[in-house]
């Protein structure tokens, strides 16, 4: 059992002195516009690599998922346009009954 725990333990000795010493490597920052053909390729790469089945199962829960956004984003837009429509028909009835009834 020792045997098995001694090359980590030795790995991890050598990395606490080579961080002791500063001889860490440098981490570069995180930044969110670069790369992102790489993402791209990357994604491609991972699906291509899929047994056909999964592929398949894949792309029927993507097409469900990108028909559920749209439908999604489709209603609010409807809901927009009736909600402006119904405002303008509001605001039309109280500029004809009863802005008329105030002025006379």
């Amino acid at each position: 059992m020792s045997d098995r725990n001694t090359p980590n333990w030795e790995q991890r000795l050598k990395d606490l002195e080579a961080e002791i010493n500063g001889e860490t490597t440098p981490v570069r920052p995180f930044n969110p516009n670069e790369d992102t053909e790489g993402i791209f390729t990357r994604v491609a790469t991972w699906y291509q690599g899929l047994a056909t089945p999964t592929k398949v199962g894949i792309t029927i829960v993507g097409v469900i998922v990108g028909l559920s956004v749209l439908n999604s984003i489709l209603k609010l837009v409807t809901s927009v346009i009736i909600l402006g429509i119904l405002g303008i028909i509001l605001y039309g009835l109280y500029r004809a009954l009863i802005k008329d009834k105030s002025s006379s």
